[in-house]
């Protein structure tokens, strides 16, 4: 197995012999030896000074601002800053010149004991729903609700690492979708397809115009079954009154333009009944009886 690296040091790619190698030659991991130590020296170094520094201001009662960040260990724009919120006490002698006292350094850190910071917690819980209870209720992925409450600008509150939800915007959004509670049974598209060989056009396309319940769990839709049973029923009821064009042409032994050609002149009434035209056999038997 060929491992590939890219060298540490000049930043080229080679074949690694083993998985902790890290440079492509010994040329290469000497520099980069050499570069390690003297780095590590210069920390030191930087160290010392520090060290060096903090020794001879313990005995000094009076810093400038750069001593004070010396000596506390930060920056001088933080020392500025502490200055400027009166969080700091300094005196300005000129105006180059300005000091802070020991004794004004310590007051600070005494005033400011380590504290834990605990998130405050100003709203009522109740109120608001995490992620995944949402995902729980209303049967939809958590991603779902990540990509819909950014996009609709659903309220939040953010407490450490978790995010809650306005349960009144949350339920709002899914009262369009709320089915009857006593509607138990549901077909799925493929129940459907296996059942009465409808494709997905027809299904969908039948649902519509019939007012079927629907409603939608992790991706999946469901249709009622009830609602989708009757709806089929009646159908199938009300077309045994009436004739399409095609039966009429097997029954009759008609051409496609005879048929339309009949109904037209007639004036017998017809209705589009999803892909086909249908028209009332009585009406069309009588006037084929007549001739």
């Amino acid at each position: 197995m060929e491992v590939k690296r890219i060298c540490q040091w000049c930043g080229k790619p080679f074949i690694a012999q083993k998985t902790t190698t890290n440079y492509c030659s010994p040329q290469c991991s000497k520099r980069g030896y050499k570069h390690r130590m003297k780095e590590r020296r210069m920390e030191l170094i930087q160290s010392q000074e520090l060290l060096e520094v903090k020794k001879r201001l313990e005995n000094q009662e009076y810093f400038t601002f750069s001593q004070a960040a010396k000596l506390m260990g930060v920056s001088r724009q933080y020392i500025y800053k502490l200055v400027k919120e009166d969080k700091l006490r300094a005196s300005r002698i000129s105006s180059r010149m300005s000091f802070i006292r020991r004794t004004d350094i310590e007051l600070l850190l005494k005033s400011k004991p380590y504290e834990r910071v605990m998130s405050k917690v100003e709203f009522d819980i109740a109120e608001y729903y995490t992620a995944e209870e949402i995902a729980e209720k209303y049967k939809v992925n958590t991603k779902w609700v990540w990509t819909y409450t950014r996009e609709h600008n659903v309220p939040k509150v953010k407490i450490r690492q978790f995010n809650y939800y306005s349960k009144k915007h949350i339920d709002a959004a899914f009262a369009k979708y709320k089915t009857d509670n006593d509607l138990t049974e549901w077909y799925t598209p493929e129940e459907i397809e296996e059942k009465y060989g409808m494709t997905r056009v027809a299904i969908r396309s039948h649902v519509y115009r019939n007012n079927i319940p629907s409603k939608k769990e992790h991706r999946q839709i469901f249709y009622s079954k009830l609602h989708f049973d009757l709806s089929k029923k009646t159908t199938e009821d009300d077309s045994s009154e009436y004739y399409t064009v095609q039966e009429a042409m097997k029954k009759y032994n008609l051409t496609r333009d005879s048929v339309y050609g009949i109904l037209q002149f007639h004036e017998i009434k017809r209705e589009k009944k999803g892909r086909f035209v249908r028209f009332l056999k009585v009406d069309f038997d009588r006037i084929m009886g007549a001739k």
